[in-house]
């Protein structure tokens, strides 16, 4: 849990830093995208971090590490690969790990990560389909396109619209989503 949680907070740094390039090179559509992603990031590392903490483990703040980050084209390949990397490897195993202890909150928590990370991962296939001969005009499409994002508070569930009831991912009332402001 101490390295998810961690992982989680890199990732959130490393995504509030690609919003910030692609704002600085004006693609406003993909910085709102890697915004609600940064959120759900943090929300993923907060219950890990409550986890953590409910089994008497310290939980020192992660400094925010050095990154590399390149252009928004690269930085969504980049994204691409860091998502699929938590899909395919982190968190089966994290999840194996965590059956042998038998601890039911954490496992739901990962979980709900997992599923979270599934989310971002089809959002930017969407735009890497397309970006690597057109990259301009699909980026210039999501600038037009680019509706809003709205982030389950409780596990990062990310969607375009409010669920008319219940978060998909953790069930819980839809009142737990919360609109993600553009950034810029």
């Amino acid at each position: 849990m101490q390295t998810a949680h961690e992982a989680e907070m890199h990732v959130y740094y490393r995504y509030t830093e690609f919003s910030r390039i692609a704002t600085q090179e004006g693609y406003r559509g993909i910085a709102y995208l890697f915004t609600a992603f940064a959120a759900a990031e943090l929300i993923h590392a907060g219950n890990f971090a409550r986890i953590l903490a409910r089994l008497n483990v310290e939980v020192p703040p992660v400094p925010r590490p050095v990154l590399r980050a390149g252009t928004t084209r690269e930085n969504l390949i980049a994204a691409a690969a860091s998502e699929i990397a938590s899909i395919d490897s982190l968190y089966p195993g994290l999840l194996e790990r965590l059956r042998a202890e038998d601890h039911a909150d954490a496992m739901t928590t990962v979980r709900y990560a997992w599923a979270t990370e599934k989310q971002h991962r089809d959002k930017i296939a969407q735009i890497q389909r397309w970006s690597p001969s057109f990259f301009e005009q699909v980026a210039k499409h999501i600038d037009a396109k680019t509706g809003q994002y709205f982030i389950c508070q409780l596990c990062g569930c990310t969607l375009n619209k409010l669920p008319a009831e219940t978060c998909p991912v953790c069930a819980n009332a839809a009142k737990h989503f919360r609109r993600i402001e553009p950034s810029g």
